[in-house]
């Protein structure tokens, strides 16, 4: 691969972790460190009033250190494998392009055809900058020296941006073979251009604790062990194993086929996914046997320009912490397969895509740390990390289980989002912090702006009984339908947000005739249509009571649902509509036959 520029030192005080990181694929922890005035680094994270960037790697100690280094080393374009930094950026900060020397050149000296001005907007994941910053981190002025357009972070890498231990060119069959690699940034096996390449009963290794991971691997594929980027694999009744950072499985890039089936992946490393797709690519699966070890590292994931996955049957387990069963940036189907996570939600979704489950049994495990306010187990976000477009994200699931060993169900925030259920079993823990939350977020890792990063969420639950307390606030939006015999027993609990008082956020419940509410506390929300029926948990009626003092039902229960409006029949046009299998799985490719 072709690296980029670096050059740098860090800056700022310590800082507290945040979740939100340069893998491309999941946040993870930065600090902010130093005294000094200019630090040059990869931009990881773009938002309102900041900038997030890595570093570049600290230099050797010793004074014969640069001596010390390989051609490769001195060369003016490096990968950034340094710690995070966050750079604040004010009214008074300018942007313009330059060139590395400039950081250490006097403004008299600077070129006057750098003297263009951007603006904050122009900053892009990928870029490479470098700021001038005072000792609270404040950026003066910004250099851009490299930008990912014009480097083509957002195209289709080309066979020669790859270096691999295997190339696979044009059409072959093997049988029984063993493929390793144990290079930096190698892959074991690539396939690319018009190549179709057959595979069965191999051994594909990768092995490489000097690897460089983050973005690199999980938007492109570098260090996997089996990429294909344009050409067309299958692989069966064959092995897999990575131990190398950034080591995924099996990776499809671009205008890529991967065909798997039968098959074993072990990934041991950090951001090493089981099987992956991004920057467009495709990978269909039937049974496989996927388990990764390392954190950030989810057994079906994919990065950087999405792609498909559908999958059908298998196991798929995770160990390691934030790493889901499932990390959604593409469009992903799975059926009738084992999704288990042990130390992290079961699954992600960011930005404008889409999970669909069909009778799969899927299990989470987050753990409560620093970073979040609760733990939940299907999380629907846009992360602003740069590598997903904001949209709708999608979450679906038809019959299956889904099993929380911690916190909350389903949580969506800073983004548009649509969750469909029908008739899953749902499991629950313990102590059940909510069924769903719907709410903005002041997450470390910049989940939107604080006070305007709420969600807006269409749910549909169907044959589906639920537990646990609906969650809003003052900018979110929820309209929450129950149709085909589903029971919601909880109550719809209304946060209040730090947003400015005119805020149009909603919860709006609608409930069809044969399915029930079983009010566990007072509660409130703005429509409430209801077709169904309302009681407590005692089996007593409710009080339904609008804002303005109206009764509109008189209960002899406990509990009060105070409403904007209501009304006896429900409107239930607005409910969202499972998707089918077929509309997502794949033939078998007569190769597997």
């Amino acid at each position: 691969m072709k690296a980029r520029n670096a050059a740098g030192m860090l800056v700022l005080v310590l800082g507290m972790p945040a979740l939100a990181g340069c893998s491309g694929e999941f946040e993870i922890p930065f600090f902010l460190l130093g005294t000094e005035e200019t630090v040059t680094g990869e931009v990881c994270q773009v938002t309102e009033d900041s900038i997030l960037i890595r570093t570049e790697s600290p230099e050797e100690d010793g004074a014969d250190a640069d001596e010390n280094k390989t051609e490769a080393e001195h060369d003016p374009v490096q990968e950034f494998t340094g710690e995070e930094q966050k750079i604040t950026l004010t009214k008074d900060t300018v942007v313009r392009p330059g060139k590395l020397e400039e950081a250490e050149q006097d403004e008299s000296e600077t070129p006057e055809d750098a003297q263009e001005e951007l603006s904050a907007a122009d900053i892009l994941e990928g870029d490479v900058i470098s700021a001038s910053l005072d000792q609270k981190g404040r950026a003066s002025e910004i250099l851009v020296i490299s930008q990912a357009k014009s480097r083509g972070a957002g195209k289709l890498r080309e066979a020669e941006d790859y270096d691999a231990a295997t190339e696979f060119a044009v059409d072959i069959v093997t049988d029984g073979e063993t493929y390793g690699s144990a290079g930096t940034d190698e892959n074991a096996v690539h396939v690319y251009g018009e190549a179709r390449a057959f595979l069965k009963n191999v051994e594909i290794t990768r092995t490489s604790r000097d690897s460089t991971g983050g973005s690199p691997a999980a938007s492109y594929g570098i260090g996997s062990a089996l990429l294909t980027t344009n050409g067309i694999s299958y692989i069966r009744d064959s092995r897999i194993s990575t131990d190398a950072p950034g080591g995924a499985g099996i990776f499809s890039y671009g205008n890529a086929l991967a065909y798997a089936m039968d098959t074993a992946v072990a990934t041991r490393q950090d951001l090493s996914g089981g099987i992956h797709a991004a920057g467009g690519g495709t990978l269909y699966a039937w049974n496989l046997e996927v388990e990764t070890s390392g954190a950030s590292s989810a057994a079906i994931s994919s990065g950087r320009g999405g792609g498909k996955i559908a999958a059908e049957g298998g196991i798929y387990r995770t160990l390691g912490t934030d790493s889901p069963a499932v990390y959604c940036g593409a469009d992903i189907a799975i059926r009738e397969a084992l999704l288990t996570a042990d130390a992290s939600e079961a699954a992600r979704i960011d930005g404008g895509n889409a999970l669909h489950l069909y009778d799969c049994e899927l299990t989470g495990n987050m753990g409560d740390d620093l970073y979040n306010d609760s733990a939940w187990n299907v999380l629907v976000y846009h992360g602003t990390s740069g590598n997903f477009e904001p949209g709708k994200g999608i979450f679906e699931m038809k019959g299956g289980s889904l099993t929380a060993k911690n916190g909350g169900i389903f949580y969506t925030t800073n983004t548009e989002s649509t969750i469909t259920l029908s008739g899953v079993k749902i499991l629950y823990p313990d102590v059940l912090d909510f069924f769903l939350k719907c709410t903005g977020n002041d997450h470390q890792g910049g989940w939107g702006k604080a006070g305007a990063n709420g969600a807006d969420c269409l749910f549909t639950a169907e044959n589906q009984d639920m537990e646990g307390d609906i969650l809003w606030d003052d900018i979110s939006q929820l309209d929450f339908y129950m149709i085909k015999q589903s029971t919601l027993k909880g109550a719809v609990l209304h946060e209040k947000s730090n947003a400015d008082k005119n805020q149009d956020g909603y919860c709006n419940l609608y409930i069809e005739e044969g399915s029930t509410w079983i009010v566990t506390g007072d509660s409130a929300l703005n429509r409430l249509s209801c077709s169904g029926r309302i009681e407590d948990d005692e089996g007593k009626t409710v009080t339904i009571r609008g804002r303005d003092g109206t009764v509109y039902v008189q209960g002899n229960g406990k509990y009060t649902v105070t409403v904007l409006s209501h009304e006896a029949a429900a409107n239930l046009s607005g409910a969202s509509e499972m998707t089918r299998w077929m509309d997502h799985q794949a033939e078998l490719p007569e190769e597997f036959l």
